[in-house]
This record gives C-alpha cells, sequence and structure tokens, in this order.
C-alpha cells in the first residue's frame, strides 16, 4: 500500500506532458513522471519533470525496457526518482484507467519506487487542471486520487498557453523520436529552457 501524499506539479512536468498531447492528439501517448528524492518528513510528492515516450505502439516492450533502462540512469546522476506513469488513450471519452498495460507498467514502477503514482488524461479537459487523474495504489487497487489533493506550480497555464501559441509542441521530443533520429534528445533541452521554472 502506497502512502496518499499530497502531490505538487512543477510548470516544467506538466506543460511537457501537455506538449506530448498536443504533438500527437490523434494518438495514444505515453510517459513517466520523475520526481525529486524526499525526505521522511516531507509530506509532498513533488514531480518535477516528465519523460516524454511513445505515440506508435505504446505497449512495445523491448523499446520499453531501453526507455526506463535511460530513464533510470538520467535519474540515479540527477537525483531523481521514477515517481510515476502516465498514459492518454486515443480515444477521446477515455478519462479512466482502462489499459491493463497502464496498471501493469505502474505496478512494475511501484515495486522499485514506493509511492509512484499512475496517472490517466481525460482528452476532454486536456490543457486544464483537471485533465490529469492521479490513481495512488490503494489495498491492491489503483484508486482515483481527490483533485484536492494536486498542486500546480503558479504559470504552468500561462506558460502552456505561450507554448502552444508558438507551436512549441512540434519540437518535443518523445522516445519514439529519439529512436527513429538519436540526433533528437528525449530530455528535450531546448523545451526546458522555454519553461520557465
Amino acid at each position: 500500500m502506497s502512502s496518499t501524499k499530497d502531490v505538487e506539479i512543477s510548470c516544467r512536468a506538466f506543460v511537457k506532458l501537455q506538449l506530448h498531447l498536443a504533438k500527437y492528439p490523434h494518438c495514444a501517448v505515453n510517459g513517466l513522471l520523475l520526481a525529486r528524492q524526499f525526505k521522511k518528513e516531507n509530506k509532498v510528492l513533488e514531480i518535477v519533470d516528465v519523460i516524454p515516450l511513445f505515440h506508435q505502439c505504446l505497449q512495445l516492450l523491448p523499446m520499453l525496457e531501453i526507455a526506463l533502462a535511460h530513464v533510470d540512469a538520467h535519474c540515479h546522476v540527477n537525483d531523481l526518482w521514477i515517481a510515476g506513469y502516465y498514459e492518454a488513450a486515443e480515444h477521446l471519452n477515455a478519462s479512466t484507467v482502462t489499459s491493463l498495460f497502464a496498471e501493469k507498467i505502474a505496478d512494475k514502477i511501484l515495486e522499485n519506487n514506493t509511492g509512484c503514482r499512475l496517472v490517466m488524461v481525460d482528452n476532454k479537459k486536456v490543457a486544464t487542471p483537471e485533465s490529469l487523474c492521479f490513481y495512488d495504489k490503494i489495498s491492491g487497487k489503483w484508486q482515483k486520487q481527490a483533485q484536492d489533493k494536486i498542486r500546480f506550480e503558479a504559470g504552468c497555464f500561462e506558460t502552456l498557453q505561450d507554448l502552444l501559441e508558438h507551436r512549441v509542441h512540434k519540437d518535443l521530443v518523445d522516445f519514439d523520436n529519439h529512436l527513429c533520429d538519436i540526433s533528437l534528445h528525449w530530455l528535450n533541452h531546448p523545451v526546458n529552457h522555454l519553461i520557465v521554472m
């Protein structure tokens, strides 16, 4: 059973996740949530970044294993940890955990990182705080976390609107893009520089 900590989402994490959705509105997409290592007395899970993974075939395990190995190495060097998994279905009406695959990936992450979350995107509410539905593993089941336990860093929504107007989502790189052209980096340094921290 994981603890039900409050969640704080940085501007970088929220904006990059939403840019991933904007770049591929016709596809299912997924990615990983990264958090700072927290001290025991801290009651907040701080999501500081996301790593966009795939937009073509989300369930290719060899590609997912490669991505997880790269992200895990990045986390180890930067005092971060994989704090969860996000997924947006390709269907407009999907907003809850409808994918057994999403649950299995979140379960696997939870085995190694206590306190991780599963995030499902409500496609009808994209670019709003309500678009992210957080799930916590309680008594063996992924249960939706109360919206009042989720907080967003100031300026997230204004930054997102500005970057969408400037079509920055076209420049976002997910792991699928990286595997097609390794000169494109999945850490998205150019996009990160545009997001006020």
